[in-house]
């Protein structure tokens, strides 16, 4: 599901295509292959290195790239069946979560889980094993997933699940789209109490407040989730707020659909870094002086509140051709005070403009390469740029002395080294996808970097 492509390939043969990863971190002309049949998963040669992209919204470069030809499977995006009585959906893997809210929400169904854009398709979601608003309640993506079918040239198409071959569907859940082609899914839908949410703003005075607030209301609220600014020195730094949100019940206004388009060469029209170390901390006052002049509690459309980036795609841009690092880490809780300190101090003799600061609590079970456990996620975004570059390498070195995760997907840059000592199940799944695939003939630039 990852990297933009700045060219379009045509019909169902093959072209060269310029692709960048979202982050600007990884670009080049890459063999293109767009399927409309089948019977095209099947039309390479057998020892032909691929990789699959869906909608290319992730920040790493995961669907291109290590050599392989990249097979968009965009046009399969049927919705294949829905069963209203019971909440259970049918869809091909290239259905993007815009069309799954459009078919499910008129109906009184929704996906709990949701990654932030509307274009990313379900593949990519199951490949990526996304989190939505409040993992502490509803998990990641693949507690959506009732089963799904594969394909690989080696074990032709596969049926799997957490019953039948259920240890293909952990692989492949969170897999980074390495163990095949993911054709289409089943999920499990969850009963929608309303139409709108109602979500309420606490104000948060410095980083200390986020870990008892957001236990507080990561337990009984629906959505939760912060903003914070870390340009702030002194007491209070990691000050904003925490958003919570829950449905209000009863509602059925049909949500607004409409969404902005947003793809790398759109960011690269920009040339200035607008986002820079004299820019973002006015920016930052700004936003945090807008929030709270607007009310405290607010009602929103479910569209707009799963999907905060459809109206917000100008934040990307502000970014320019230079592009940013996105480096989010899943934090053990016992951790974080120590995180936090850490920070305010990096941050204080080493500046660095963090345009975004956002955290959410986790709970769930360490397992594969996936983002998943319990503790605090914490995401910080950041302009690409020597000082960007030190700061990534130095929260590399805090992941590994506390014993976080970094988010494989949402960060081009991270190598092996960190990745085997933050993932002690590494080495197991490199060897796994060994024996599942041992010419590889998945791969991507990411598997490559980090030498899966």
């Amino acid at each position: 599901m990852s990297g933009v492509s700045v060219g379009q390939a045509r019909g169902p043969g093959r072209a060269q295509v310029e692709l960048a990863s979202f982050d600007g971190g990884v670009r080049g002309a890459h063999e293109v292959m767009r399927l409309d049949r089948y019977r095209h998963l099947q039309a390479l040669g057998a020892h032909q290195p691929r990789v699959v992209r869906g909608g290319g919204y992730s920040y790493a470069a995961a669907s291109f790239g290590g050599g392989a030809i990249v097979q968009d499977f965009c046009s399969f995006d049927r919705i294949l069946a829905l069963d209203e009585t019971i909440g259970i959906l049918e869809c091909e893997a290239g259905a993007t979560l815009g069309r799954v809210f459009e078919v499910c929400e008129p109906r009184g169904w929704y996906l709990p889980v949701q990654a932030g854009y509307p274009g990313i398709t379900i593949g990519g979601c199951i490949a990526a094993d996304v989190h939505g608003k409040n993992q502490l309640r509803d998990g990641t993506f693949s507690r959506q997933v009732e089963s799904l079918t594969l394909f690989h040239p080696r074990h032709g198409f596969v049926a799997a699940s957490a019953q039948e071959n259920a240890a293909l569907f952990k692989s492949t859940c969170g897999g980074l789209g390495l163990t095949g082609h993911i054709v289409s899914a089943r999920l499990r839908l969850t009963r929608l109490p309303g139409a709108t949410a109602q979500v309420c703003r606490r104000r948060l005075e410095c980083i200390e407040d986020l870990l008892p607030v957001l236990e507080e209301a990561a337990a009984r609220a629906t959505f939760v989730y912060t903003w914070q600014n870390f340009t702030v020195r002194g007491r209070g730094f990691g000050r904003g707020y925490l958003y919570e949100g829950d449905f209000v019940l009863g509602t059925t206004r049909t949500s607004d659909f409409r969404c902005t388009a947003i793809d790398s060469t759109s960011r690269e029209r920009y040339v200035v870094q607008a986002l820079n170390g004299l820019t973002t901390s006015t920016f930052n006052l700004a936003y945090e002086a807008l929030q709270g002049m607007s009310g405290a509690c607010v009602e929103i459309g479910l569209f707009q509140l799963l999907f905060p980036v459809a109206h917000k795609v100008a934040y990307f841009r502000l970014f320019g051709r230079k592009g940013f690092h996105e480096c989010q880490l899943l934090i053990p809780r016992q951790e974080f005070p120590r995180v936090a300190v850490r920070l305010r101090e990096y941050l204080a003799t080493n500046p660095v403009p963090v345009t975004l600061a956002s955290a959410k609590l986790f709970h769930g079970e360490r397992t594969t390469l996936r983002f998943d456990g319990s503790g605090v996620c914490l995401a910080l975004d950041f302009p690409r740029g020597a000082a960007g570059t030190r700061f990534a390498i130095w929260l590399d070195g805090l992941a590994r002395d506390v014993g976080a995760l970094p988010n494989l997907i949402k960060d081009s840059r991270l190598g092996p080294e960190t990745v085997r000592a933050c993932y002690p199940e590494y080495d197991a799944v490199r060897n796994a996808l060994h024996r599942h695939d041992p010419e590889r003939l998945y791969r991507s630039e990411l598997s490559e970097r980090l030498g899966l």
